[in-house]
């Protein structure tokens, strides 16, 4: 079923009226959206309508998401985190596509029907974590939008294949090549960027790279990357994902930087993380860079916290950057809805005739309140489909 008509609804908080949703778009708003017979029609309760929430960057492959509690051993650097994760990855009793279903599905529940992975791709997987995210998204196809960037967390040039198999995942269904920190991975950041913007330039393939790496270290990988972006055309192909650099360079140092990062439309995306700077979202957004949040890491072999609740996230946005204003809770909420469409180039994103028939009913006074309260998800519908009520899935059968 993709036609549908919402009634009693308020879009992004307005007036309350009618939404029809045909064939998978939506087809009118206000007096036009008229009931016909054998059109599915619900009554919103006059809830809030807003676009979907989109998940930008999360792990599917390292999710334990609804399975039994797993205590967190932290490791003191990160390539000790990287170790712990593939041992204890070695002994799970669950699958890759048991264990991403479980989160994909929470995500949708939510009211975020658009997920970008990183999987892990390298000798020891081989492609094994990109095929059970594959399969796992065989059942949730209806609700929710996926995109893979494969990502070779234990190097691309030290691990002898990776570079092969970062190729090969391209062709099995990834469609962006990801990086992590190339110095201190690899040990050679020009090294590791060159591989990475071969493959993409070739394969015609957007690029989101990991960047931990702090300081003076990531603000000169940060003009490599737009170096070879703009080098290669590759404009607004380019997210870097977390860009602590930039959390922690003086105010006065980020202006030219800012310049570099809109002219060369490199993306960024932070996880709000608890106790590092991370990116000056909304200062750079106002530059012109595109910016978002997502959830990264959450309860898996690296962090308990984190429920794939995108707008939990908007509201820690919020609260980490001390917004208090109307204006400036509705940006926080733009961080994880519009701007995180904007950020990955979603077609047919937004609640105007024409655009996908997919939306979040969340019972509110007002968009601010909602970012502040955090209010059960009381619909969430993916292209005319109802997939969640009241902060549940919905199996695709039920009526």
């Amino acid at each position: 079923m993709t036609d549908l008509l919402l009634t009693n609804v308020r879009p992004n908080a307005g007036a309350s009226t009618n939404i029809l949703i045909e064939k998978g778009r939506i087809a009118a708003i206000g007096d036009q959206a008229r009931s016909r017979a054998g059109l599915k029609t619900v009554d919103g309760g006059n809830a809030i309508a807003i676009a979907p929430f989109v998940e930008a960057h999360v792990h599917l492959d390292k999710i334990l998401w609804g399975l039994p509690w797993h205590s967190i051993k932290v490791p003191g650097t990160l390539r000790a985190m990287i170790d712990n994760e593939v041992d204890i990855r070695k002994t799970l009793p669950w699958s890759v596509a048991e264990r991403a279903g479980n989160l994909m599905r929470q995500c949708v529940a939510m009211g975020s029907t658009h997920i970008r992975s990183h999987v892990d791709i390298s000798p020891g997987y081989k492609l094994d974590n990109l095929h059970g995210v594959l399969e796992a998204w065989e059942g949730t196809k209806h609700a929710v939008d996926l995109e893979i960037v494969a990502f070779p967390q234990l190097g691309m040039l030290i691990e002898p294949g990776t570079v092969e198999l970062m190729e090969a995942a391209l062709d099995e269904g990834a469609t962006v090549i990801g990086g992590i920190d190339p110095a201190n991975i690899d040990g050679d950041p020009r090294g590791h960027l060159d591989a990475i913007f071969d493959i993409a330039h070739r394969k015609q393939a957007k690029i989101d790279i990991h960047l931990h790496e702090r300081g003076e270290l990531g603000l000169f990988e940060l003009g490599l990357i737009a170096e070879r972006a703009k080098a290669l055309g590759m404009q607004d192909k380019i997210i870097v994902s977390h860009a602590f650099c930039l959390g922690d360079a003086p105010y006065e140092e980020l202006a030219p930087i800012k310049d570099m990062l809109a002219e060369a439309g490199i993306g960024i995306i932070s996880a709000v993380p608890g106790e590092i700077p991370f990116p000056p979202l909304f200062d750079l957004a106002e530059h012109g860079v595109r910016c978002a949040i997502a959830s990264d890491s959450l309860r898996d072999t690296w962090n308990p916290h984190g429920n794939g609740d995108m707008l939990e996230r908007c509201w820690l946005l919020s609260w980490r950057t001390n917004c208090r204003t109307d204006e400036e809770l509705i940006a926080a909420l733009d961080m994880g809805t519009k701007r995180g469409a904007d950020l990955l180039d979603l077609k047919g994103y937004g609640l105007e005739p024409g655009c996908d028939g997919s939306l979040v009913l969340i019972p509110g006074e007002n968009l601010a309140q909602v970012v502040v309260d955090r209010p059960k998800r009381s619909l969430v519908v993916k292209r005319g489909r109802i997939v969640a009520r009241d902060g549940n899935w919905v199996d695709i059968d039920a009526p």
